[in-house]
């Protein structure tokens, strides 16, 4: 850890895992359960996120809500550095896009994706992904249920 990140402590591993738990509990909520006073809660949250250990406070919205039944994990295999460079561009603005890992064997990413139904996925795949310089093969697999679906991280 660089000298200007928070110091991990105790503490602060107690107010990520309340946080991560659900971002909306107050800094007064924090302080009474972590027996720390509100004002100390506030300078760790503030240097927390100057620091980028907490990135970002987002909301967990139900896929079924948005009419977002269908989950599935795409594999792509893009040619070249310079076209993955292109085609990240792409799929970080793509909003049916959840996830973009780069990752190790026969494929160049994996796609978490998230789209209406198997006809919206047929169009994201033709029409978005087979698209894309440099996009030289796929591999889909669909979601039939998610027993646990989160990307928080336990501290």
């Amino acid at each position: 850890m660089s000298n200007n990140q928070p110091d991990m402590d105790v503490l602060n591993r107690k107010i990520l895992d309340i946080l991560r738990m659900d971002a909306t509990t107050t800094n007064a909520s924090i302080a009474e359960r972590i027996d720390l006073s509100q004002s100390a809660v506030n300078e760790r949250i503030r240097k927390l996120k100057e620091n980028k250990v907490i990135r970002n406070i987002a909301a967990f919205v139900d896929a079924e809500a948005l009419n977002k039944d269908l989950c599935a994990f795409i594999y792509v295999l893009v040619d070249t550095p310079s076209n993955s460079k292109t085609f990240l561009g792409q799929a970080i603005k793509n909003q049916d896009i959840l996830e973009c890992h780069h990752i190790t064997g026969e494929y160049s990413y994996l796609l978490k994706v998230r789209v209406q139904n198997t006809k919206a996925l047929e169009g994201f795949i033709s029409d978005f992904l087979k698209t894309q310089i440099g996009v030289q093969k796929t591999h889909t697999q669909i979601v039939l249920s998610s027993s646990k679906d989160g990307s928080t991280l336990v501290g």
